[in-house]
């Protein structure tokens, strides 16, 4: 049996949760059934980097500006004569922006199996996207979302037949906080989450002076970068709470922010399943998270955290208060969380559900 040629496709190479959890398939992949690569079409981070010293291929189908149609034309040039001199078998993409161009490129180089990956809450944004998500949904062989709810918002579109979509759930290591736990005696709260516009830093900036009243000595802690960063440093700033908030930008390491943390919080417009709510669970903090996208599949309200409403500062503050006011609640809270994600999201599971999903493609393709 020959090994299966895959390309990861992502539209940039910011280490975020697709970035990371592409890093860790290829630290768990069976090399003895994929010979695996991974490309990107915007360098921004340094995901190609950590894939090469991996001993992975990691290339650049670098487009410098997406809204110079010869920068464009050029990249999936490159794009098309990496699948065809590599005899690419599987192109898996990430992103709407790589699946529309991944999916046209592989149809033209007849890469034989082509898959759609679902990272986020939000599909067809629009009517353009909806558009050219329906003239090349037939190019595509699977749709793998991470969760449940992108499943279903799939399958809105009706022209997407059920069986082309799948849920496999991002998972964490049964080992990752390498035995670490949380520090119980902190009233440190914390989010780690890119600075954009679907995260929502500033409600935990708005939260914080409702926190403040009853625990003055509460601190926060938004780990991160990203071109909403100055803003939410302008609101803190002008809210005059400098000296309780630390911005620590990207963090090297993650298992050390949440050994200081007490209460983690991820306050966000749409989500996928976050891998930022995995590792503060397998670390056992109790999580405070906005109830959208797959977020309740992996929070459960009132066992492994609290959910609140979308654009609610004042729930978050109720929800953090609540938290803080009764350490043995949160303590069991977390530790409920720990117990979850050992029994549904390890990396193995994922791992399994996701390998044996190419292979079976491999096998009606013809491939094996």
């Amino acid at each position: 049996m020959r090994k299966l040629n895959i390309l990861h496709l992502n539209a940039g190479t910011n280490l975020g949760g697709t970035e990371t959890m592409l890093l860790r398939f290829l630290d768990k992949v069976d090399k003895g059934y994929f010979q695996s690569s991974v490309g990107a079409f915007f360098n921004n981070g340094p995901l190609l980097t950590e894939v090469k010293k991996r001993g992975f291929e990691g290339i650049e189908f670098r487009i410098n500006n997406r809204l110079n149609p010869f920068d464009v034309l050029s990249a999936l040039v490159k794009l098309y004569h990496f699948l065809k001199t590599k005899k690419i078998d599987i192109i898996h993409m990430y992103g709407f922006y790589t699946n529309i161009l991944g999916r046209i490129v592989a149809r033209r180089a007849k890469t034989p199996i082509v898959i759609t990956g679902l990272r986020m809450e939000k599909f067809g944004r629009n009517g353009l996207h909806s558009l050219l998500e329906r003239m090349t949904s037939n190019w595509s062989d699977l749709y793998i979302s991470v969760s449940g709810r992108g499943r279903e918002l799939i399958l809105k579109k009706s022209w997407i037949p059920p069986n082309k979509v799948v849920v496999v759930h991002n998972g964490i290591e049964s080992d990752w906080a390498n035995g670490r736990i949380r520090n119980t005696q902190s009233t440190n709260i914390g989010m780690i989450a890119d600075f954009n516009k679907f995260k929502a830093q500033e409600e935990v900036v708005l939260a914080a002076p409702k926190i403040l009243e009853k625990f003055p000595n509460a601190r926060f802690v938004l780990a991160g970068k990203g071109e909403t960063k100055k803003s939410i440093v302008e609101m803190i700033n002008h809210l005059g709470l400098n000296s309780f908030f630390t911005l620590p930008g990207l963090v090297s390491d993650v298992q050390q922010v949440l050994s200081q943390l007490s209460i983690f919080v991820l306050a966000t417009h749409t989500e996928g399943l976050p891998v930022s709510i995995l590792e503060a669970m397998s670390f056992g903090l109790p999580v405070v998270a906005t109830k959208v996208g797959g977020i309740p599949e992996l929070v459960e309200d009132g066992v492994t955290g609290i959910l609140v409403k979308p654009n609610s500062p004042v729930e978050i503050a109720s929800a953090i208060i609540k938290l803080l006011s009764d350490p043995g609640k949160a303590n069991r809270m977390g530790e409920a969380g720990k117990s979850k994600v050992r029994k549904e999201f390890s990396l193995e599971q994922m791992m399994q559900r996701l390998q044996q999903h190419y292979l079976d493609l491999a096998v009606r393709k013809g491939l094996q």
